[in-house]
């Protein structure tokens, strides 16, 4: 039985063929019931015909009526014939044993009656009536033991037919419960783990379920098919989010350029002016132009050094990070570009926050896709437009990191999907819909979560909290 629906049916058929027992059971009770409620009403006749040979037999002793004898011995008669009649059946009440003692009881009864009824038609000697009685009584005894046997044995067939449908009943409860548990256990468990993880997914996150379960089933098939499915989405992820990572490069190219060139230029100039001037030039002042083309050299190589950390590759590695660190090198390759297009930036961090734990690639992303959101939002506006960043501590052991623009907003109808893979209510060729589902992936990735408000015509403003590392959870999957 290694599938759910082969559980289910051998559950069905055992249930099936237990109700058939019971109903066998049911109809063999019954039909023997009826059976022994006949018999007692022959044995009721049986002892009503020893009861009236015995009052015939009392009517012969006292008044010696001859005609009482003949009525007796007409009595006698008849309960010899019920007793030929029902032998098999008294001996199945009360065994062989008694229905032998019995027939010769009434053997000697008859004797009696014989002799009496000689001595009764010469009219000479003493009937034996003490014997009579005697003989008689053990005769009725026997009759009345009959039937109190008989009418015990019915009332246990009553009984037993009583508790069939209690039987019925508690096995159907078992049963009933055995299937709630199998698809509990079996189906609605692991479903429920299913539906977790699918919305997890749906949002970005792609975490395999932990499911452990000691039977192959169509479940575990199933849960084993998604994990398998979540880890090549894992990978897809991993590609698109670097394929948004060289989008987001060629969106800030030309502030990149930009701040490389300024560097190279005053390093171009300084070159020339050493050159041109060194030899009328004093020791000091050739060595603080060459501290300043190294100067400038040095700024155009933190920010190729900056531009390369934010395009690697490599496999994750999580590290304690610090959150205005992490800040400062986004904003160096999306400053040139904020600048470009006439926008103010505004930070306040505040400073000695706890370190979190994470991917600085990552998290980079998540911030330059959101500042680019803000940029979008802001680009076709008149007026001072303003970008504003501010992090410090958050509440429950996170880091929050503030967000705000003074853009167009977002609508209240929008407000729900803004998070959905490929949503986007910009104009054709302006957004694929996946820059925000990748930095709710990635903020999830990291355990930690967003808020959204927004205010049409007024702005919006993307609070993100990360858990600081020394509380950041251990879960890796579902669990079942």
């Amino acid at each position: 039985m290694k599938t759910i629906k082969s559980k289910v049916i051998v559950l069905l058929i055992v249930c099936l063929a237990f109700i058939g027992v019971l109903h066998v059971l049911y109809y063999h009770y019954i039909f023997s019931l009826q059976g022994k409620i006949e018999l007692i009403q022959k044995l009721d006749d049986f002892r009503g015909n020893m009861l009236e040979m015995r009052r015939y037999e009392k009517n012969f002793i006292y008044f010696k009526d001859i005609e009482s004898l003949n009525e007796t011995i007409f009595y006698f008669f008849k309960i010899e014939d019920f007793s030929r009649e029902l032998s098999k059946d008294v001996e199945r009440v009360v065994g062989s044993d008694k229905i032998v003692e019995f027939q010769n009881d009434l053997n000697v009864y008859k004797t009696i009656l014989d002799e009496n009824m000689r001595i009764a038609k010469k009219d000479k000697g003493e009937l034996n009536v003490d014997l009579i009685r005697t003989k008689g009584k053990k005769l009725v005894d026997f009759a009345n033991e009959l039937i109190m046997t008989k009418r015990q044995r019915i009332q246990k067939n009553i009984h037993r037919i009583m508790l069939i449908p209690l039987i019925f009943i508690v096995s159907f409860i078992v049963l009933m419960f055995l299937i709630i548990h199998l698809i509990s256990k079996g189906i609605l468990k692991p479903v429920a783990l299913m539906q977790q993880a699918t919305e997890m997914a749906a949002k970005g996150t792609f975490r395999p379920i932990v499911y452990k379960s000691e039977r192959e089933d169509e479940v575990t098939h199933l849960i084993e098919t998604f994990n398998e499915m979540a880890k090549q989405l894992e990978t897809k992820q991993e590609q698109l989010l670097q394929s948004r990572k060289m989008a987001s490069i060629g969106t800030f190219t030309s502030g990149i350029a930009h701040e490389l060139n300024n560097p190279l230029n005053n390093i171009s100039l300084t070159a020339e002016s050493l050159m041109e001037e060194f030899t009328e030039m004093t020791k000091k002042e050739a060595s603080e132009m060459m501290m300043e083309i190294l100067a400038q050299a040095d700024r155009a190589s933190q920010v190729v050094k900056n531009l390369l950390e934010f395009s690697r590759t490599e496999s994750p590695i999580l590290l304690e990070l610090n959150i205005n660190e992490v800040l400062d090198r986004t904003i160096k390759l999306i400053r040139n570009q904020i600048m470009i297009t006439g926008i103010q930036l505004k930070i306040v961090n505040s400073e000695n926050l706890p370190a979190i734990k994470g991917r600085s690639q990552d998290l980079q992303q998540a911030f330059i896709n959101i500042l680019l959101n803000s940029i979008q939002a802001m680009k076709d506006l008149s007026g001072e437009n303003i970008i504003s960043i501010h992090t410090g501590l958050g509440p429950d052991g996170y880091i929050r990191s503030d967000f705000s623009d003074t853009g167009i907003g977002i609508k209240p109808e929008d407000m729900k999907n803004i998070f959905d893979p490929f949503y986007t209510n910009k104009p054709v060729g302006r957004g694929t819909g996946l820059g925000l589902s990748l930095v709710y992936g990635i903020i999830r990735t990291h355990g930690g979560y967003i808020e959204v408000k927004s205010e049409i015509n007024k702005g919006t403003t993307f609070s993100i909290y990360l858990p600081i590392a020394a509380n950041e959870g251990k879960e890796t999957g579902y669990a079942a």
